[in-house]
C-alpha cells in the first residue's frame, strides 16, 4: 500500500474517524488497526513473519535490559540485540552485495568457487524500523528511556504505519509517548495536517514525476543524449530527489498531525547551506541525528577512540590532535550512511565516503582559506558570497548524487560522467531540443512554475523564520481557502497519473 494511493487514504480517513470516535484512553487501538493493515498489506507473508520476529526479540530484549541495566551481562545482551537487527537488515538488504563482491573476488584470483543468489523476503520499510529499533534498544541500555511494558503498544510504536515508507527515523524517548497515547481533536492542527498532506502530494506528483520522466530517458540513454544532456539530468536528479523525498515526508508528518502526533522534520532549507556539513544537517536531519546518536558519539567516548584522540595530540598538537579522532569517526559514519543507502559501490562511496572526505578536507583546509578570503578582503557577509556557497554546496552535492542515481553501480556511474564531459552542447535550452526528451513544453512550463512556487515559500520561510503555511494561516479566511482549493485542484489537474507513471513509489522506499 502506497502512501500516495487511493486505499491509503481511504484507510485514514476511517481512522480518523473512529480515533476521534473512540475514549481518549483507547484511541491508540485505531492507529494500531491501521499498522496491522498497513503491513499486511506491503508485505509477503514471509516477510511479515521476518518483521514479526524481529519486533518480538526487541520487545523480549528491551525488557531484560530494564531489568539487568545494572547487572553483569547486560552490555552482552544488548550486543546481542543490536547484532540481530543489523544483521537481518543487511541480510535481507543487501545479500546480494555480498555474494556479488565474493564471487568477484574469486574470479580475480582464479579460486574455483560461486556462491549461489539467494533472495530473502524484506520487509517493508527494515531500513528504516531496524534502526529505530536498534536507537530503541540503546536508550533502555544507556537509562534515556524505559521499556514499554505494553506489547500492544510496543507493536504500534515500533511499526507505526506512515513512517514505514520512507521515515523519518525517530526515537521512541521523543516520540514514542506521542504515538501510544491519545490526543484531542484540535482543529487548527487538523488543517495544518491536510495542508501538509497536498504540499506533499503537489512535490510528488506535480514536481517530481515529471522530472523523473527526463532523468529516467537520459540515464537510460546516456550514450546517445551525450553531454549537456546528462549534466542537466544530473541537476534535474536533485531535485527530483528532492521534491520526491520531502514530499513523502510531508504527506507522513501531515497523516501523523491528523491524529494530533508530531513528527520531527527530516529537512530544513538544505538548498540555502554555506558548506557540504550544514547541508547534511539540513537533509535527511533524522539519519544524521541517528548516526550522531548512536554511532558517532558511542565511538568517539570508547576507550580506543580515547587513546587515539591522546597520541594525536602528543604527535600533531593539542588543535590539531584532538579532531583525528573525529575524523575517524566522520569517516566511518560516512562509510555506514553510504551502505545504508544501498549495497553497492556507488552509495559507499558516491553517496557516502565522498561527503566525508570534502566535510574533513575543508575542516583542514579552514585556516588556510581564512586567510586567502583575508588577504583578498573578500567581504564574506554579502549576498555574492552567499550566493557562491549555496552553488558551491549544490554542485558538490549533485556530483556525489549523480553516482546515487547510476543504479548499475559504481563504474556505471563514472561512464555517465565521461558521457557527460563527452560533448558541450548548451544550445539545447534554445533550438526546442528538450521539447519531447521525456517531456513536452506543457510539462516543461509546470515544473517551473511550480519549482518557483516551491522556491519563493522556501525564500519566504527563510526571510521570516516561519512555515508559510502560518503565514496563510493568519491571512482572512476567503483568500486561505481560495488557496488551499488552488492547491487542491493543481494537484488533480496537473498530478501524474497512470501509464507511464509510477506514482504510488519514492526514491527512499527501495532503501
Amino acid at each position: 500500500m502506497s502512501i500516495t494511493s487511493f486505499e491509503f487514504f481511504v484507510m485514514v480517513a476511517l481512522l480518523v474517524l473512529v480515533y476521534y470516535a473512540l475514549p481518549l484512553r483507547y484511541r491508540w487501538v485505531a492507529l494500531l488497526v491501521g499498522n496491522g493493515i498497513f503491513w499486511y498489506k506491503g508485505n509477503s507473508k514471509a516477510a511479515l513473519v521476518i518483521m514479526l520476529a524481529m519486533g518480538i526479540v526487541t520487545y523480549v530484549l528491551a525488557r531484560l535490559l530494564e531489568e539487568k541495566r545494572e547487572q553483569k551481562g547486560a552490555k552482552e545482551l544488548v550486543t546481542v540485540g543490536v547484532t540481530l537487527l543489523a544483521a537481518c537488515m543487511i541480510v535481507c538488504r543487501d545479500l546480494g552485495f555480498f555474494v556479488g563482491n565474493i564471487n568477484g573476488l574469486c574470479n580475480l584470483c582464479h579460486i574455483p568457487f560461486q556462491m549461489p543468489d539467494v533472495t530473502i523476503p524484506s520487509p517493508m520499510g527494515i531500513s528504516y524500523f531496524a534502526l529505530i529499533w536498534i536507537g530503541y534498544l540503546l536508550d533502555v541500555y544507556w537509562g534515556v528511556a524505559h521499556a514499554e511494558k505494553n506489547a500492544l503498544k510496543f507493536a504500534l510504536f515500533c511499526g507505526y504505519f506512515p513512517f514505514m515508507t520512507s521515515g523519518p527515523i525517530i526515537s521512541f524517548r521523543d516520540s514514542g509517548a506521542q504515538i501510544t497515547a491519545g490526543h484531542q481533536f484540535d482543529y487548527e492542527q487538523f488543517c495544518f495536517g491536510l495542508q501538509r498532506i497536498l504540499w506533499g502530494l503537489m512535490k510528488k506528483l506535480i514536481i517530481s514525476q515529471r522530472l523523473a520522466a527526463y532523468v529516467d530517458l537520459v540515464y537510460g540513454s546516456y550514450n546517445t543524449l551525450v553531454g549537456t544532456y546528462v549534466l542537466l539530468a544530473m541537476v534535474l536528479f536533485v531535485l527530483q530527489l528532492y521534491t520526491d523525498f520531502s514530499g513523502c515526508i510531508d504527506i507522513v508528518l501531515g497523516v501523523s498531525q491528523l491524529f494530533g502526533i508530531t513528527l520531527p522534520e527530516n529537512f530544513d532549507l538544505p538548498f540555502l547551506s554555506k558548506n557540504l556539513s550544514e547541508f547534511w544537517r539540513r537533509w535527511h536531519i533524522t539519519l544524521g541525528g541517528w548516526l550522531r546518536d548512536y554511532i558517532l558519539y558511542p565511538i568517539l567516548k570508547s576507550d580506543l577512540f580515547q587513546t587515539i584522540g591522546k597520541k594525536s595530540k602528543k604527535k600533531f598538537g593539542k588543535k590539531f590532535g584532538k579532531k583525528v579522532p573525529m575524523w575517524i569517526g566522520l569517516l566511518i559514519s560516512w562509510f555506514l550512511i553510504g551502505f545504508w543507502h544501498g549495497g553497492g559501490w556507488n552509495y559507499i562511496l558516491g553517496d557516502g565516503l565522498y561527503f566525508g572526505i570534502l566535510i574533513i578536507l575543508g575542516e583542514m583546509l579552514e585556516p588556510f582559506t581564512d586567510k586567502v578570503i583575508e588577504k583578498l578582503r573578500i567581504r564574506t557577509e554579502t549576498f555574492g558570497y552567499r550566493l557562491f556557497q549555496y552553488v558551491r554546496t549544490f554542485v558538490l552535492f549533485t556530483i556525489g548524487l549523480s553516482f546515487f542515481r547510476a543504479y548499475g553501480g559504481f563504474m556505471e556511474g563514472l561512464r555517465i560522467w565521461k558521457s557527460a564531459l563527452f560533448e558541450f552542447s548548451p544550445w539545447i535550452f534554445f533550438d526546442g531540443s528538450l521539447i519531447g526528451a521525456g517531456l513536452d513544453a506543457k510539462d516543461w512550463n509546470i515544473v517551473i512554475v511550480f519549482m518557483a512556487v516551491l522556491a519563493i515559500s522556501g525564500i519566504i520561510r527563510y526571510y521570516t523564520g516561519e512555515q508559510i503555511r502560518v503565514l496563510v494561516a493568519r491571512q482572512p479566511i476567503v483568500f486561505r481557502w481560495l488557496l488551499y482549493v488552488a492547491l487542491f485542484a493543481s494537484v488533480i489537474v496537473f498530478g501524474c497519473y497512470g501509464i507511464g507513471y509510477d506514482a504510488q513509489s519514492f526514491i527512499y522506499q527501495q532503501f
